[in-house]
């Protein structure tokens, strides 16, 4: 797979808005994010992604009452420059229902700097905040966000990409800022043959692309990526 590493252009003020008021305003919100085990069977996977959590909702109770004078919807229409209607769900981080339970991580620095990495070649292809949510929660469940030079067969890196796949050399696959743009042109290459991807099951967009034996396991990262992709955003603007 080709690999097209791009610069970040100058964002308009309005994604630069909506990028600042989104991530702060779910980054407020963390304390109230449920864990749950990290270990479950295909099977209970695939039944817990059949039942939709309450994630989403708490988190949007929490920001109501954290700004009183401020609804939730107030901030996406602020952020998307609109006096009503909604940001695009591909600005958005969680734009639809959290599928099955989730669980976190605890992150050193090396692992918030390929999350770091991460979001920042999303923002360079400006392919939205959802892409990027599902890119580190993609890492997240291949490799802890750890730039292993290990995996099953020949896989490595981030995201564990084969070289015999076509990902790139071993030395590229292990590259955060490669492994990552390779992904995302991956992902950008299933969005444009999904034109509803960004309201789909989070693990649905990351299979699309990763093609794993364990599809249902990407989604219990998806809030903690909401929240990785908010705090390196709300920073780099």
């Amino acid at each position: 797979m080709r690999s097209f590493t791009r610069f970040p252009r100058a964002l308009t003020p309005r994604r630069a808005l909506a990028v600042t008021l989104l991530g702060g305003a779910l980054a407020g919100a963390g304390a109230g994010v449920a864990t749950a085990a990290t270990t479950a069977t295909a099977a209970s996977q695939a039944s817990a992604v059949a039942t939709h959590s309450t994630a989403t909702q708490n988190i949007t109770a929490q920001l109501d009452a954290a700004h009183p004078l401020t609804t939730w919807s107030a901030i996406i229409h602020a952020a998307a420059g609109q006096a009503s209607g909604s940001l695009p769900a591909a600005d958005r981080l969680l734009p639809a229902q959290v599928s099955g339970p989730q669980s976190q991580m605890s992150l050193d620095s090396a692992q918030w700097a390929n999350a770091t990495t991460i979001v920042q070649q999303a923002m360079a292809k400006h392919m939205g905040l959802r892409s990027a949510v599902i890119a580190v929660a993609t890492a997240m469940q291949e490799s802890q966000l750890v730039n292993i030079n290990y995996g099953t067969y020949d896989s490595l890196g981030l995201f564990q990409q084969q070289p015999d796949m076509g990902w790139g050399t071993a030395a590229q696959v292990t590259n955060p800022a490669y492994a990552s743009d390779a992904f995302l042109t991956g992902l950008a290459q299933y969005q444009s043959s999904n034109p509803a991807w960004a309201t789909q099951p989070l693990w649905q967009a990351a299979q699309g692309v990763q093609k794993s034996g364990f599809p249902y396991a990407y989604a219990k990262w998806e809030v903690q990526a909401a929240h990785i992709v908010a705090t390196v955003a709300k920073g780099m603007f």
